[in-house]
């Protein structure tokens, strides 16, 4: 009874974050749109079919990517998941031996720890993704024309054409991190602990959930921090440069909006993790399942001992 009611309470409260997420952005765009009253509305892409920039980057924000993100996670977690369970055992199983780790209660979500980094790896994605060509193809000529030939604000356009990227690359990373959740929450870990119990080898005891998601991180952590850094210098850069011309001013509003995006992402994803822990005992039952299929079916027990090494007292 306790752990529901303390479960209750973390979802209201990430329900209530996003709640005044969606209210922010209903107010930012309410106030945009009485800054720009006197200009026809601009078209952002062909993708939406609403002929309003603002209205269109707040339906980003608050729905579209949202639920990219629940794509991700159900195709990347049910699809991708087994094949990397079953890749690891393959290749890395002959030396090691998998077990099940029983856990009791579920554990508490913490999304800013699970969301840092599938919002590095969609941020890095679509710097990567973001070319000349792309731009031009996924921005209305309307928003290049009167952003980047008319006032010259290439930072405004590169922001308005990374949202639109945003919507692919957003699920792109929460398909390949939903296996970490997946696999870590299964309980399934790996050991050589017999095989080098004898020998000077050293000892491995891992989850195949943190396995894979040191991959991951190896690419979505420094890479993308670096990548997001060098677009907030070039974003400054540009400002000094260009002081005096026409339309620096959006700089500013731009530039604030490029340096809330993390939080803005991660925020998206609450739909996402909330919808991950309310599935976690059928999900775990499923990848536990799979893991039977492979002859992972003995529970794995955790013990810690320490021994006095007499060598240090010759």
């Amino acid at each position: 009874m306790e752990f529901k009611i303390k479960r209750n309470s973390k979802y209201r409260n990430l329900i209530l974050i996003y709640i005044i997420y969606i209210i922010f952005w209903l107010i930012l765009t309410a106030i945009l749109n009485n800054i720009f009253t006197e200009k026809a509305p601009i078209d952002l892409t062909r993708f939406i079919p609403i002929n309003d920039l603002l209205t269109e980057l707040a339906l980003i924000f608050i729905f579209i990517l949202p639920l990219s993100a629940l794509l991700g996670l159900f195709i990347g977690g049910y699809l991708i998941t087994p094949i990397i369970l079953v890749l690891h055992k393959k290749i890395i199983g002959s030396k090691m031996f998998y077990g099940i780790q029983k856990k009791s209660g579920i554990a508490s979500q913490k999304i800013f720890n699970r969301g840092f980094f599938p919002v590095l790896m969609a941020i890095n994605l679509s710097s990567l993704f973001l070319t000349p060509v792309i731009m031009g193809y996924i921005l209305h000529a309307d928003v290049i024309a009167q952003f980047e030939n008319t006032l010259r604000n290439q930072t405004l356009t590169r922001l308005l054409a990374e949202s639109v990227l945003l919507i692919i690359t957003f699920g792109l990373a929460t398909f390949f991190f939903s296996p970490v959740w997946f696999l870590r929450d299964s309980g399934i870990i790996y050991s050589n602990k017999e095989k080098v119990e004898h020998s000077q080898e050293q000892f491995i005891f891992k989850s195949i959930g943190d396995w894979y998601q040191t991959i991951l991180k190896s690419y979505a952590g420094i890479g993308a921090f670096i990548t997001y850094i060098l677009l907030i210098y070039d974003f400054i850069r540009y400002y000094i440069d260009n002081i005096g011309s026409p339309g620096l001013l959006l700089n500013i509003p731009s530039l604030i909006l490029w340096l809330g995006l993390p939080f803005y992402l991660i925020i998206s994803l609450i739909p996402a993790l909330i919808c991950n822990d309310l599935i976690r005992n059928h999900r775990n039952r499923y990848i536990r399942k799979i893991g039977e299929k492979m002859g992972i079916t003995h529970n794995a027990i955790i013990s810690f001992e320490l021994k006095e090494d007499r060598n240090n007292f010759s």
